[in-house]
């Protein structure tokens, strides 16, 4: 047996404080130089730079006649008034451009999401003949197209004027976009699609059954990049669109400050208040700023799994 040792010999330890023990060391804090300071202070000021001019627009919007010539900034709201809302939304014409604004958006990111992952689809397979000279004329569209008069002169033949169509398919696919889901696609194992050809599914199957539900980041991205461009072109209405009634939002509110422009420069009194131009913005920024929540968790994963490819 082994012999039992002298207690009276054993050190004793001295028993930690459990208090001390508990406690989180503290981190010491970086000091701050002149540079940090600096570059604290130009991106404060970049900041107010960029939200002020939505900040006027806002303030603008809520203010009555008497208030908005009381200021010159309008940094500070001096009244606060509801006449303009009221007004907007009880207009038919802003109601119904709102109302096509809606309908195209909605109809042209159905189209060209579609029309788009297809494109990506196909150009993601190696195995493609030909894949590199169809992704290279792919990337000259990027830089050159046939220009205006031919656009107009397709869709005027097509019978496409004043219709919906005439606003989303001439740009129903935009390259960069099917670019960065081809590269998503490309990423994707290519054990999913071993595994439902097995299952007897054929190429569509496997494209919306299986590689698009995979792919929720970049579809989501791609959703609102097409969103916006939607909501916010005027363009082609101003090109293909003679009917009042088929007016976007977008080009109402360019016609709108176009006109009250055109009273200024004559020297004829203004007819469209700055209240309400400013909340026509408003109401047309609005839905965007509803929708961008949704996808924003996935617009930061989708763009870096799309951008590169390893």
């Amino acid at each position: 047996m082994e012999p039992v040792p002298n207690l009276k010999n054993v050190e004793k330890t001295p028993i930690q404080n459990p208090k001390k023990a508990g406690r989180v060391t503290k981190v010491r804090k970086k000091k701050m130089h002149l540079f940090d300071y600096l570059n604290y202070a130009f991106l404060i000021f970049i900041t107010l730079v960029t939200v002020y001019p939505f900040w006027y627009v806002l303030v603008i919007s809520f203010s009555s006649q008497e208030g908005y010539y009381q200021s010159l900034y309008h940094i500070i709201p001096n009244s606060f008034s509801l006449e303009t809302y009221k007004y907007a939304l009880t207009n038919e014409q802003i109601f119904r451009s709102l109302g096509v604004s809606i309908s195209v958006t909605v109809l042209g990111v159905f189209v060209s999401l579609v029309l788009t992952a297809m494109g990506a689809y196909v150009l993601s397979k190696q195995r493609l003949k030909g894949r590199k000279f169809f992704f290279l004329f792919m990337i000259f569209t990027m830089f050159f197209n046939g220009g205006i008069v031919p656009l107009y002169i397709l869709v005027n033949s097509l019978e496409l004027r004043d219709t919906i169509l005439a606003l989303v398919l001439p740009m129903a696919v935009n390259t960069f976009n099917l670019i960065l889901m081809m590269n998503y696609f490309s990423s994707l194992p290519d054990s999913l699609e071993e595994a439902a050809k097995i299952d007897g599914c054929n190429d569509f199957q496997i494209l919306f059954k299986i590689v698009l539900p995979s792919s929720k980041p970049i579809v989501m991205t791609i959703i609102l990049f097409y969103a916006v461009f939607y909501w916010n072109d005027w363009f082609l209405a101003m090109l293909f669109i003679s009917d009042q009634d088929l007016y976007p939002l977008s080009l109402f509110l360019r016609n709108m400050i176009i006109s009250s422009q055109n009273f200024m420069s004559t020297g004829l009194a203004l007819q469209v208040p700055e209240m309400l131009k400013s909340a026509v913005i408003v109401i047309s920024v609005v839905p965007v700023l509803l929708f961008y929540p949704f996808v924003q968790k996935y617009f930061v994963q989708g763009i870096m799994l799309g951008s590169v490819k390893e």
